[in-house]
């Protein structure tokens, strides 16, 4: 508003050249005044322009090293499920074959307790591998709960990388969203930065040619 004034007081000073009258040049002095208030007005806008500028793009330098962080983090974690997973699989095929021992053991005392009652003479020594094979059970039976303790805690350890994973992504999503934001601002207030320079380019001109008027007419 203040700038378009400015315009319309210039236009009839040109006219009237150097042979203005007092009252002419009271409304160039008023022209100059509000010329100088513009310029005042563009001066402080661009200053204000300009600093939000600065912070805008120190957000979005923010926001760029936390992808960067969770990128980082992401990767770490991609190689945490891997490895777990090759736990699980290693720990499966365990059990598999400590269950396959147990079924031989078992099957194994069937065999010989059976035989146990057709070979007296054997018996003794038969006894002996049934004690050595009911302890084999049990150290694979200690073996199994171990093995199944350990499996376990790598399942409730995969649940909780997962949940891991799901939060990052989320997190992943917020960022990208928050840095288009912020970059959408910078896109603004660039803009406002350009105008309002301009705007002071074009009212410290409009104020020059005024003052030449006034060191003519002096």
């Amino acid at each position: 508003m203040k700038t378009n004034t400015a315009l319309k007081i210039l236009a009839p000073l040109a006219a009237f050249g150097l042979s203005l009258s007092a009252n002419a040049q009271m409304t160039a002095n008023e022209g100059l005044s509000k010329i100088k208030s513009n310029l005042e007005n563009s001066k402080s806008n661009l200053t204000e322009y300009q600093k939000n500028l600065k912070t805008v793009e120190g957000n979005v330098t923010e926001i760029g090293k936390a992808k960067s962080q969770v990128d980082g983090q992401k990767t770490e974690l991609g190689k945490s499920i891997q490895d777990n997973n090759q736990s699980l699989q290693t720990l499966q095929k365990q059990e598999d074959q400590i269950q396959g021992l147990i079924k031989e053991e078992q099957a194994s005392m069937t065999t010989e307790q059976a035989k146990i009652s057709e070979l007296e003479k054997t018996l003794a020594v038969l006894k002996d591998n049934q004690q050595k094979r009911q302890a084999n059970v049990q150290a694979y039976q200690e073996q199994l709960k171990q093995a199944s303790k350990e499996t376990n805690e790598f399942k409730g350890r995969a649940e909780k990388l997962a949940k891991t994973q799901t939060e990052l992504n989320n997190r992943t999503q917020s960022l990208a969203s928050q840095e288009n934001e912020w970059k959408g601002k910078k896109r603004g207030y660039e803009g406002e930065v350009g105008r309002w320079q301009k705007e002071v380019e074009r009212n410290q001109k409009l104020h020059d040619n005024y003052n030449s008027l006034a060191d003519v007419k002096e």
